[in-house]
């Protein structure tokens, strides 16, 4: 197959704005590119080839241009541009400059003090993820193997240890744990905790922490608050997997770990940050179980119908919007009656009423954790009006809006 190369290369200068250059062969000092740009207002003048070029040819041995291109960044500490290399079929390109609208550390710097008197206003600020996905367009159309870019990020901004000190500092942490009898706590404990929140089983959760072992979590960081909070992102991330394995939308479930996690991460007290998972864990399982009580669905095939979850999905991402069922089935291609029935087999349950106590419970929170006002809310949640869904709210709630905000609601104006 033949690719229109040239088009490429005035895609890529159009997409970054920017200027970019290519030759045929090894790179060497004798290496003559050619120019392509797009664009008029930006000059070929921060970068010079021969400085490129020498600091590529000492660096070869750093990077292989075959299996993944190089980003590399220009200038100083305090004012930097970035470039890519790129092997792209028979023809080398070099793609650049550009800034990103946040700061990254290349593996590969150049460092070339005259870019401090350079008027760097042209140069195009894009964000790194954008650059990069041209940069992989131009690699993987003469790749037999594909990188993503993950891989483009792990080659050029991340600091690989050497597996020497990795491995050193393994070994002294494991006799160290074993002179001082201080192993982590068992696999089976930890099993056991996850296994209480996918059941919903608050008993058995509280058992399973309460256990007494002479090992301890692990150390995830030398500071102790850091420490702490990142033994509680681990706990919610366990616990949010669990809660999704018994029953809790993944979209609600990953929903909730983010405002935990944000939680955690304001916690002054290393102590008292845990304290804080462990009831975060506790509210896992409280959804987890409610969700169980109003199933009772006594066939695990009927409560696990691909169409009927798909349909709890669409349904939690447009809460926001007027859902009709109607919609519901064009989007799973089914047909509305069909898809109605299957539901309330499901779920005991109208689709209709699952809705509706879902737009409920979504009200619940507003009324309680924001300062929103009812019509707002209404709006929000895609009711005709505020009295529409004041009716709904109390036909699930037996309260008004007022009485549920006066009882639960948070003062906002403290």
């Amino acid at each position: 197959m033949n690719f229109n190369i040239d088009y490429l290369m005035q895609h890529i200068s159009y997409e970054l704005h920017t200027i970019v250059k290519n030759w045929t062969g090894t790179l060497s000092s004798q290496t003559k590119p050619e120019v392509i740009c797009a664009r008029k207002d930006i000059s070929d003048e921060y970068l010079p080839f021969s400085i490129f070029t020498n600091s590529i040819l000492n660096a070869e041995d750093t990077f292989n241009l075959a299996s993944s291109p190089l980003i590399f960044s220009v200038g100083t500490a305090d004012q930097q541009i970035f470039y890519a290399y790129v092997a792209a079929g028979e023809k080398y390109l070099l793609i650049g400059p550009v800034m990103f609208s946040s700061f990254i550390q290349m593996n590969l710097h150049i460092n070339l003090p005259s870019l401090a008197q350079k008027d760097l206003t042209p140069i195009f600020c894009c964000n790194f993820y954008y650059f990069c996905s041209n940069v992989l367009l131009a690699h993987n159309l003469f790749s037999e193997f594909p990188l993503i870019r993950d891989d483009l990020i792990s080659s050029n901004c991340v600091k690989k240890a050497e597996d020497y000190d990795i491995m050193c500092n393994y070994s002294a942490l494991v006799f160290e744990r074993q002179e001082m009898d201080e192993p982590h706590n068992p696999y089976d404990q930890e099993i056991r905790e996850s296994l209480s929140i996918e059941n919903g089983d608050m008993e058995m959760y509280r058992k399973s922490i309460s256990e007494d072992y002479t090992g301890k979590l692990g150390t995830l960081s030398k500071d102790a608050l850091r420490n702490a909070k990142n033994l509680s992102i681990v706990l919610m991330t366990l616990a949010s997997r669990a809660a999704i394995r018994g029953g809790l939308l993944p979209e609600i479930s990953f929903s909730m770990s983010d405002i935990f996690i944000q939680k955690v991460e304001e916690m002054t007290d290393p102590i008292a940050t845990v304290n804080l998972a462990r009831q975060f864990q506790m509210e896992y399982i409280k959804a987890v179980a409610e969700i169980r009580q109003q199933k009772k669905v006594t066939s695990d095939i009927t409560s696990k119908n691909i169409w009927v979850e798909q349909s709890k999905d669409y349904i939690f991402k447009h809460l926001h919007e007027k859902i009709r069922i109607q919609d519901i089935a064009e989007y799973l291609h089914l047909n509305a009656n069909y898809l109605s029935e299957l539901f309330r087999q499901c779920e005991n349950v109208t689709l209709t009423d699952f809705i509706l106590q879902e737009k409920v419970k979504l009200t619940k929170n507003l009324l309680a954790y924001s300062p929103y006002s009812y019509i707002e809310i209404a709006t929000y949640l895609g009711f005709s009006s505020q009295s529409h869904l004041g009716k709904v709210f109390k036909k699930y709630t037996g309260m008004t809006l007022r009485q549920y905000r006066e009882k639960y609601g948070q003062n906002f104006n403290k």
